[in-house]
């Protein structure tokens, strides 16, 4: 009888979730020149239930960072650990990361052995004299270098700050090509330089709502000699209308300017993007146009801006989950490495889009949902009609918008979208592959949250 009690009671756990590591300890082994070296963990959801990364303290001598914040069943999340010292010799760091599956911590390690330190290391802040860590709730400050002709990112050779006469030196931000700096809000002087290239420098303002700084280098020509070092000022309006570039940024430094969002009269956004990566879209440039129009979006957003992040194909996943502006290096890997292929379930992804834009709801925001696709559903499980009346009640009850992004020329298809957005009270659009249409999600998004 005992025994028939303790099975019944381990019998409710039977299907909890579970989390597999690929490893919980990484060892570095020797450094030779230690550079804020990163350490990379997979866990996977063994279980059958989702799981989610739950808020972890933040400490002066690591980060820690994630390339989702919620793990579907069968699927993995990457970890990683940057540690940031200055200490030679050997170094142990034990960090606890916390699931929503259990109580207890996981425990990560990473160890290894540091010969020497790196000048440009981030050792607590990326500054070579001694300075205080960033405020509580300061966005860092984030320099992006691109080349001036082709407007691609490039890696320069040194990226400093002036600022009240003293200098900072810029070190590169995780998997990004953006040059990261702390220094205080206000007025500042960037300095840029790059071998095969004229130096520049530009002048700027830190502000929260304007954290990024963008800097283009010219090229100097084949075989040329330059004497002394040559200072190319641009002026904001200056852009590039090549098509065959990464994106196309425009940055104007005056904060009441409209080329970006602004506290003064734009709401905070929650922006959810569900984008269909089925082998259909893979046919033409459909996929790359659209990243382009998104890295536009995201470089652009404001801490106070959220967005989230759904593909499907055979399968529905949440690539990343309500990240926040100031998270726009980890949203640009991701939309990077975006591929498609498979079939198609592009139902499930939208009912999952409006229980996350209800979940994360901005009260007095806008809170809208972008579907990216150039097919029908074709849902044995929900017809067009219910999708249409799923559309009309979230806005009548909880006002959040549903605009469409149309690819390809079927027509039905392009029917059902045009249809889904008015019943959602949003604009129907087409990526294609002009310069204006890279401008078509930042300016959908700034109609719907004008003040």
């Amino acid at each position: 009888m005992k025994q028939f009690l303790i099975l019944l009671l381990l019998l409710p756990l039977k299907g909890y979730a579970q989390l597999s590591f690929n490893q919980t300890e990484f060892n570095f082994g020797q450094i030779e020149v230690f550079n804020n070296d990163t350490a990379y963990f997979t866990v996977t959801n063994t279980g059958t239930k989702t799981i989610h990364l739950l808020p972890t303290q933040p400490k002066d001598e690591y980060a820690l960072l994630c390339d989702s914040k919620t793990i579907l069943p069968g699927q993995s999340m990457q970890l990683a650990i940057v540690y940031y010292t200055d200490k030679k010799g050997k170094f142990s760091l034990s960090v606890p990361v916390y699931f929503s599956s259990s109580p207890n911590p996981v425990n990560l390690t990473i160890k290894g052995q540091i010969k020497s330190i790196a000048e440009t290391a981030f050792n607590i802040c990326p500054s070579i004299e001694s300075s205080s860590p960033l405020k509580p709730n300061q966005v860092p400050l984030s320099i992006v270098v691109r080349d001036a002709q082709t407007l691609e990112f490039i890696s320069a050779d040194e990226v400093k700050v002036t600022q009240n006469k003293k200098i900072s030196y810029c070190v590169s931000g995780y998997n990004s090509k953006t040059y990261k700096c702390n220094c205080a809000y206000g007025p500042i002087m960037a300095d840029v330089t790059k071998k095969g290239y004229n130096p520049n420098q530009s002048e700027f303002v830190y502000e929260p709502d304007k954290n990024t700084l963008i800097i283009d280098l010219v090229k100097l020509p084949k075989d040329s000699v330059i004497e002394e070092p040559v200072l190319v000022e641009k002026t904001p309006s200056e852009t590039s209308t090549d098509d065959t570039s990464v994106a196309v940024f425009d940055y104007v430094p005056n904060s009441v300017a409209d080329s970006g969002f602004n506290s003064h009269r734009y709401r905070p956004n929650h922006l959810i993007f569900i984008i269909d990566i089925s082998g259909s879209m893979k046919d033409s440039t459909k996929l790359f146009y659209l990243k382009k129009a998104m890295t536009r979006l995201i470089l652009s957003a404001r801490p106070q801006d959220h967005i989230t992040l759904i593909t499907y194909a055979y399968k529905v996943k949440i690539v990343f989950e309500n990240y926040s502006g100031s998270d726009r290096s980890a949203m640009l890997k991701a939309i990077d490495t975006l591929s498609a292929a498979g079939g198609s379930n592009g139902a499930m992804s939208l009912k999952m889009a409006y229980e996350l834009a209800v979940t994360y709801f901005i009260k007095g925001g806008n809170n809208q949902i972008f579907l990216a696709t150039d097919g029908l559903f074709n849902s044995s499980k929900i017809s067009d009609d219910e999708l249409h009346k799923l559309a009309r009640k979230y806005y009548h009850s909880d006002g959040i918008i549903l605009s469409s992004i149309g690819f390809g020329n079927d027509t039905k298809a392009l029917e059902f979208l045009q249809k889904l957005a008015k019943n959602g009270r949003g604009n129907f659009l087409r990526i294609n592959n002009t310069g204006s249409d890279i401008e078509v999600l930042i300016d959908e998004v700034k109609l719907q949250s004008l003040k």
